[in-house]
């Protein structure tokens, strides 16, 4: 229908702008309020902080595994997989510091938490009472 030479439309098929500009507004409010609450930066330290246990653990059954052939702990955690073949490869995704007592026949692995357990900064693992715990120090074997 023509009115004064203007096509007139009756029916309007689609969204306006300011229809999808809220949509979109309204979907990154709640994007940043669900990365808000799922923190990324602390799950992936999290992990980090598994996976460094589970790399403490197995390098305590080895070192219990050479002790046990040696009758006394190694020099160094590299000792491990060289010439006792214990490790396949030593873990190196994160630092850990080995301790060996003077007498050889105590040890120490710990490492520090990216994501402290309470008070508590590190994981240590000690020979004499046989487990890996959360703690604040990791006194020498």
């Amino acid at each position: 229908m023509k009115l004064f030479g203007i096509k007139k439309f009756s029916i309007q098929k689609g969204f306006t702008l300011i229809e999808l500009l809220i949509v979109i507004a309204i979907l990154g409010i709640l994007a940043a309020g669900i990365l808000v609450a799922i923190n990324p930066v602390q799950k992936i330290n999290q992990a980090k902080d598994a996976n460094a246990k589970s790399d403490i653990g197995q390098i305590a059954t080895a070192l219990q595994a050479y002790f046990t052939v040696n009758s006394a702990y190694p020099p160094d955690l590299d000792t491990l997989v060289t010439p006792s073949n214990e490790l396949k490869v030593l873990p190196s995704t994160t630092t850990y510091t080995y301790t060996r007592a003077g007498d050889n026949l105590n040890a120490s692995v710990r490492y520090t938490l990216f994501v402290p357990v309470g008070a508590n900064t590190l994981w240590c693992w000690r020979s004499s009472t046989g487990t890996a715990v959360a703690a604040t120090t990791c006194p020498a074997p």
